[in-house]
């Protein structure tokens, strides 16, 4: 399967790519909108999750790490579905559903007294975590038009790194309420929630329950989507034709004659009848070529596993080196802050580049990350570890999600995109218990440790990615059959 480029694409300046952005109709920013309130609480949910296991409920490293990765799997389990229930059920539907299970089982984990309370919470949450990403792509996909499709993901990438960016001092600030002063250790405070009364929490409840407000938050902003603009279809344009058509609901403003000539058109595709989610399965995973492009995605999520590693050991790995006020949300925040402006500029950078090209390069400095934590744990190590992973991360994970969508047959996106996602899923399994025995191994909260150890071993496994993409990259961009065959099979 070779990589898509941008041949298909207009011709067009950055300009003229970003003045069509501007013209996309609201629901695009809309979904930017949804977008960064639910990432609010998944960005705090992930940061704290290890330590709200252990801290807690009293979960050891090992126990906290396959708890994780139990939740990890069930997972991938819905992931296996949900895009197919979003092909049948609406992009719109599918995520007024998911965002209110996010906040029910939230606001569960937030309140929960004991462990099975806390455990079957969070198990529960899984199917709201599985739908997120993947339905929010296809709403992108929707929403915006050939000519705008790699700067629309690139926004939206940078729109739930807006949320990872505010995460970061919304987790300190809250443990910071919960620091005693003295000892300098967190303690439980005694809460008065509305309608709810007094609540004794700890400051990892205190933050999921932020998750709450920012799930509840995001599902009200999904009501002001319009139904049927998950309909809209791109229609190429007759330069002869001056009636240019706009929808009924009026996406955008009328153009210029001009325009029309240079512009495709968008109108609103009548609703077909919709497989069942098994039939819809069965036609994505037919293709040899989607099974390459899994093989890639199986190297890649190597890579994406020191993503996990910064959720789940990084966290205990560093406030017990450093101490309990050591500012761990902020200094991950540095990530997102970061990739606000790197993605962008990297999308710009290689927009005219192989997207395969580009996510091999920036997939080996990401790699890299991981060896400048063996070096020390100080200040500057920290922050030169996130650095050279965020540069890698700006080149090839924007890219990552519009080369999902762009070899995605017509109505089979949210199916494509769910399946294209369980590798990343299947890295969350493997990291947890990974995790926990590495912690307690080389940085046990007592004991003698050895933290260059713990990321030597986590570098090397992240560098197998890269090079094992590097050598079977003649197989992962192999051609077997024309994107219009296999659509025409898709149907």
């Amino acid at each position: 399967m070779a990589a898509p480029t941008n041949t298909d694409a207009p011709k067009t300046t950055l300009a003229e790519d970003l003045r069509a952005l501007l013209r996309c109709p609201r629901e695009l920013w809309l979904v930017y909108l949804a977008t960064f309130f639910e990432y609010l609480g998944i960005f705090t949910f992930l940061q704290t999750l290890p330590l709200w296991l252990s801290s807690d409920f009293r979960f050891s490293d090992k126990q906290a790490g396959w708890w994780a990765a139990t939740f990890s799997m069930l997972v991938s389990l819905f992931v296996f579905l949900v895009g197919s229930i979003a092909d049948i059920a609406g992009v719109r539907r599918t995520l007024l559903v998911s965002f209110a299970l996010a906040a029910v089982t939230r606001l569960a984990m937030s309140l929960a007294s004991t462990p099975t309370a806390a455990i079957a919470a969070l198990l529960a949450f899984g199917f709201a975590y599985a739908t997120t990403s993947p339905v929010l792509q296809t709403a992108v996909q929707r929403a915006s038009t050939k000519q705008t499709r790699a700067f629309a993901f690139s926004l939206w990438y940078v729109s739930f790194n807006v949320s990872g960016a505010l995460s970061g001092p919304i987790i300190d600030g809250t443990r910071k309420y919960f620091l005693d002063p003295s000892t300098r250790q967190l303690v439980t405070k005694t809460i008065q929630l509305p309608l709810l009364g007094a609540k004794v929490m700890s400051a990892n409840a205190a933050i999921l329950g932020i998750g709450f407000l920012s799930a509840t938050i995001a599902a009200i902003v999904v009501l002001f989507l319009r139904k049927n603009f998950e309909h809209r279809v791109e229609v190429e344009p007759d330069p002869k034709d001056v009636a240019f058509k706009d929808d009924a609901d009026g996406y955008r403003d009328a153009p210029t004659a001009t325009e029309r000539a240079k512009e495709p058109r968008v109108e609103i595709e009548a609703p077909k009848p919709k497989p069942n989610p098994l039939q819809s399965l069965r036609e994505v995973i037919a293709h040899k070529a989607f099974w390459r492009f899994m093989l890639m995605l199986a190297l890649l999520c190597l890579v994406r596993m020191m993503f996990q590693h910064m959720h789940f050991t990084w966290p205990k790995y560093v406030i017990r080196e450093r101490g309990e006020d050591f500012p761990v949300g902020t200094l991950w925040s540095v990530n997102s802050m970061l990739i606000l402006v790197l993605a962008p500029l990297g999308t710009a950078l290689t927009r005219k580049r192989k997207p395969f090209d580009v996510l091999l390069f920036g997939a080996f400095i990401s790699s890299l990350s991981p060896f400048v934590l063996t070096l020390g744990s100080t200040m500057p190590y920290q922050v030169a570890m996130i650095l050279l992973l965020t540069i890698g991360e700006a080149l090839w994970s924007p890219r990552l999600y519009e080369y999902n969508i762009s070899i995605a047959p017509r109505g089979k996106e949210a199916t494509y995109v769910s399946l294209a996602a369980l590798p990343y899923f299947l890295a969350k399994f493997l990291v947890g218990p990974t995790s926990g025995y590495l912690l307690s191994a080389y940085c046990p909260a007592q004991g003698p440790r050895n933290p260059a150890m713990l990321w030597a071993i986590i570098g090397l496994t992240t560098m197998l990615g890269p090079v094992g993409i590097f050598f079977l990259r003649d197989l992962i961009q192999k051609k077997d059959e024309p994107a219009e065959t296999a659509e025409a099979t898709a149907k």
